[in-house]
């Protein structure tokens, strides 16, 4: 008897494994994003939030619905940043690759500051 009551739940067990398997099927959204950063100037690449901002900036680009949701597979952004004349650091991504700079996830900028987390607006945002 408990043979059996044991061989019905590992059935069932199974049936429900192939079950949630095929209701759920594996999305793959990663997308190969790289960023190569240039400040304009000593001043920007010497500032305090310059690391902060980088990191905080990376994972938002990287996290963003309009890049997540890209056509393309793999996403290279020259990233110019500069120290603007209130201690704010102002970053502008442009995609590598010319042909796609009219996609709306290859154009944004951000501004970073010490008061504030940054915020990554695209070009399809403004």
């Amino acid at each position: 008897m408990a043979r059996r009551w044991l061989f019905a739940v590992a059935v069932v067990a199974f049936a429900l494994l192939l079950v949630s398997c095929t209701k759920h099927p594996e999305v793959d959204n990663f997308k190969q994003v790289q960023l190569h950063w240039s400040a304009i100037d000593d001043a920007a690449e010497q500032s305090e939030l310059k690391d902060k901002c980088v990191i905080e900036i990376t994972s938002k680009v990287m996290s963003d619905p309009v890049v997540l949701k890209s056509k393309l597979v793999e996403i290279s952004y020259e990233v110019f940043y500069l120290l603007d004349e209130k201690g704010a650091l102002v970053f502008d991504g442009r995609c590598g690759d010319t042909r796609f700079r009219d996609f709306p996830e290859c154009t944004w900028w951000a501004t970073c500051s010490g008061g504030s987390a940054p915020v990554v607006i695209f070009d399809n945002e403004r």
